[in-house]
């Protein structure tokens, strides 16, 4: 061998054990995550720290790492932060369904065996007055919420669970009030079910009266309720009130301009009971 090339190998091992023995040793934490259900959780889990120097002297800078949690599994090697020349800790940000769930800080310590989130969990930075990152979003961190929230109707001081609910006139939600065998109106109010006063239809009923190009008075079986409810056929043509015919109360008068002739056919619609 070429004294070249033996100077060339004996370099390379010298460098590679010397970046082996540069790592800083890393503590391995391995838990399985649940959520309050009982599900596994799944999501990632977003985990950054501050500049620090570890126990062997490495230099660790600001940075931070993202790991995927698959059917509840978190495994991650750190280096460890308790045994640092200086305060260090992690900032663990746990993300599900496109945003963070909540947020919480390891103490890492020197292990050789795999440790468990509850062993490294720390409710505040360690010998720090630095308040912790906030384990809720807040509204105004997501974008276009507030404008989102601001759309939806909001509940009103007459709201109540377990009731039908209405728009008032202030755009709120309310409890519509009344007892269990009411029926409640489009406008919220409420009333006896079938009263006289419910509304009713006819659907293509045939006036009484004769049908000879003479008579021009017909009767139906009720009074229309509105008047305006009538839609009035002849042959199957709608007849205008007050131009073909007028009415009072449940009798219909033909205009002698517009009286039924032998073999017409009349039909009418409208609606009882109600305005």
């Amino acid at each position: 061998m070429r004294p070249a090339q033996r100077a060339g190998r004996v370099l390379a091992a010298w460098l590679w054990s010397w970046a082996a023995m540069a790592a800083p040793p890393l503590t391995q934490i391995q838990d399985m995550l649940y959520k309050a259900d009982g599900t596994p959780f799944t999501g990632s889990a977003t985990i950054s720290w501050r500049s620090f120097t570890a126990a062997d002297a490495s230099n660790i800078p600001t940075n931070q790492v993202t790991v995927q949690i698959t059917a509840g599994l978190l495994r991650v090697r750190l280096v460890p932060t308790t045994n640092a020349r200086e305060t260090a800790y992690y900032i663990v940000k746990f993300n599900a369904d496109g945003r963070t769930q909540f947020t919480e800080l390891w103490a890492v310590p020197p292990s050789a065996v795999p440790v468990r989130v509850a062993d490294i969990r720390i409710p505040s930075p360690p010998g720090s007055n630095v308040t912790p990152p906030p384990s809720v979003v807040q509204i105004a961190d997501v974008m276009g919420l507030t404008e989102a929230l601001a759309a939806r109707p909001v509940k009103s001081v007459a709201y109540a669970p377990g009731r039908i609910a209405f728009i008032d006139a202030m755009g709120e939600l309310a409890a519509v009030s009344g007892g269990p065998n009411d029926c409640v109106r489009a406008n919220g109010t409420v009333g006896a079910c079938g009263s006289a006063a419910s509304i009713g239809f006819v659907d293509m009923e045939t006036p009484q009266g004769a049908v000879n190009g003479v008579n021009q008075v017909f009767l139906l079986a009720q009074a229309p309720s509105p008047a305006a409810s009538l839609h009035l056929y002849r042959n199957g043509i709608l007849q205008k009130r007050n131009v073909d015919y007028v009415l009072s109360g449940n009798t219909i008068t033909f205009l002698s301009v517009s009286t039924p002739q032998a073999g017409d056919e009349l039909a009418a619609s409208y609606r009882t009971g109600g305005q």
